[in-house]
Order: structure tokens, then sequence, then C-alpha cells
């Protein structure tokens, strides 16, 4: 594969970069508001993100950028979009194919260089500047993908699992994992490999991208888990700590507080409490956010009807399955099932 071809095709500026960038530069060029406003008529949407950014949504959902039915999306960020701070409620990593970029968040920035990845949880207030000719790739990952493709990466116990398993499961969160790749080919090509994927999209690409995104992580921790940078100051935690809650994972369906104080060889009431103390949560809350989030990913990627998702998840009966979905996702499963199927993608940025 020719991987310099398809960086050649990035390089191309788009419509709407293009419209960005005159905006940018409008002051340093011998251009007036009216020639420029004339010039991108046809294209009043952009025109509003440039003139007006304050206007663009900042509370983004999947639906938006991933189709329904997939897993992962991987997005040219559009150069010179005005920075504009949003959050969403899938992961997100930024890769810095070429030149820089700045990450903000609301207490600091990030200068990101060529070959750098930042992986940022879910729900964190954040913008993206990109004011040269730098290409920044998007890897957005669907939230609920987690519990089909990380499944193997949660009983590794490395910092990417934990790093998922925190912004999942526990209220005790890290905005970013960061990696210095810098002009590692091996990983610059997994992520290429995702975005030819995407472009040549059939009934076998997302499985296939779901494969090459595990392998991807898998790589960054075992070529750079000594240079990895955490955002914030976090204890040391105990061994058990870091696998209690996997633990319940692997075994949700058919589990209860008893058998994890067991297997940890801890009194009831002290699991309990430090099941409280590492997620947030109590161990039957911990235990309905599981199971609710392998409910949508039954419902969004398998034909199995209510009945057997029910049973699958830990529910023998499905009435009780039914009530505890609509109190989590707002909706009946079946009517969850009816929106991914009818969901657009529409983009944003």
């Amino acid at each position: 594969m020719n991987y310099e071809l398809v960086i050649d095709d990035l390089n191309i500026w788009q419509d709407d970069e293009s419209l960005f960038r005159d905006y940018f530069h409008l002051n340093q060029e011998n251009v007036s508001l009216d020639m420029f406003l004339k010039k991108y008529e046809s294209d009043p949407l952009n025109l509003q993100y440039a003139l007006h950014p304050e206007t663009i949504r900042n509370d983004l959902t999947e639906m938006q950028f991933i189709s329904a039915g997939r897993n992962v999306a991987i997005v040219k960020h559009p150069r010179y979009f005005p920075l504009f701070y949003h959050k969403h409620g899938f992961f997100e990593a930024i890769y810095i194919l070429s030149g820089t970029c700045t990450q903000h968040f609301q207490e600091k920035k990030l200068i990101l260089q060529k070959g750098d990845l930042c992986l940022m949880a879910p729900d964190v207030l954040h913008g993206i500047e990109v004011m040269d000719d730098s290409i920044i790739l998007n890897i957005l990952v669907r939230y609920s993908t987690f519990m089909d493709i990380f499944m193997h990466t949660v009983r590794d116990k490395t910092q990417i699992s934990e790093f998922f398993l925190n912004n999942i499961y526990s209220k005790k969160r890290r905005d970013y994992l960061l990696f210095h790749t810098e002009g590692d080919q091996i990983i610059r090509n997994y992520v290429l490999d995702m975005y030819l994927e995407q472009i040549h999209l059939d009934t076998f690409s997302d499985q296939i991208i779901c494969s090459i995104l595990t392998i991807f992580f898998t790589q960054l921790i075992r070529r750079y888990k000594g240079s990895m940078e955490i955002s914030g100051v976090h204890q040391k935690k105990q061994a058990y700590e870091s696998a209690i809650i996997p633990y319940i994972i692997d075994h949700y369906n058919d589990i209860s507080i008893e058998q994890v104080a067991d297997h940890f060889h801890f009194s009831r009431q002290y699991c309990s409490r430090l099941i409280k103390d590492i997620s947030g949560y109590t161990f039957s809350e911990l235990l309905t956010n599981i199971r609710m989030q392998q409910g949508e990913n039954l419902l969004s990627f398998t034909p199995l009807s209510i009945e057997n998702i029910s049973e699958i998840v830990g529910y023998k009966n499905p009435e009780t399955f039914i009530r505890a979905f609509k109190k989590s996702a707002g909706c009946t499963p079946t009517d969850f099932r009816s929106r991914i199927n009818t969901a657009s993608q529409l983009r944003i940025y």
C-alpha cells in the first residue's frame, strides 16, 4: 500500500477548509468582508460557523458522527475551523499526522506534535485548534464499543484498559492519555489503514476497523507505556483495586456481592464500601450500569430478541430488564433499537 498517496489526498484542501482559511486571513489579505461573503454564499452553514462560532453546538452525540451500526469513525479535522469548546458522549483519539495542533481543556492546553496521540474521555470539555497546514485525524469510538472490543484489554490490566474502565464505570475520571510516537510509521500506518478501510466501506469494514483499533491500542501500550502521560495526579492503587471492576464485568450476568467478597477474601460490608469508593456507585448500581451497557450493545449490533438479550445480561424476567433499561436509557429497548436503525449521520465539523 502506498501510504504517501493517502497522505497526499489528506493534504488536499476541501471547500470548507478553504472558507475557514480565507476568513482567518481576511484582515491580512486585500479582500473585503463583502467579497468574502459573496465568494462563499453557496455554503451558508460553514459561513455561519466562521462568522459566529458561538452558535456551534457544544454537546455532540454519537449519531452525529458515527453511522448507525458502526463502532468507529475516522474524521479529518478541518483546518482553520474556529476554536470552540465542546463535549460528547464517545471516546476520541486525536492523532497528529503532520504539523502541530493545540488541544485546549478548561484549565490547561497541550501543544501536540507530529506523531502525538491524545486519547480523551467522554464528556470532557475541550477544543481543537489547527491554524496552519497540519493534518489532524480524529478517531471517534462509540461509548458502548468498549464491551465488545476491549474486554481482552481489560483482562490485561493495561493503562488503556484502566482509562476506559475509569471513564465508563467510575466517577473518578481521567481527562486524557497522551502518547508521543514521533516518527513511528507502524503506529501511523495503523491509523491510515483504519482511514482507508472507512473510505472503502462495506459490510466487513467496521469489523476490520475494530480489529485494527484493538491492535493499535495494544501496540501503543507495548511501545510507549514508559513515556505515556496521564492527566491528573492519582495515588498508587492496590492490586485488587484495579482487578475488582474487571472481575465484576467478567461475571456480570450472574454475580452477587457475596461472590465478589468471597473471591477477594473480603467481608461483604468491606467489599461494598470498597466498590463504592472505587467506582462512586453501590454494587447494585454498578452491576446495573454494566448490564445496561451490554444491553445497548446487543440491541445496537445484533438481531437478538428482547427476551434473549434479557437472559444474556442477567435478567430472567424480560419485564424486569425492560423496566431497568427504560429507567437507564429513558426509553424501552424496542424504542432504542428503532432509533439506532433510523439514525443518520450528520457532519458538524
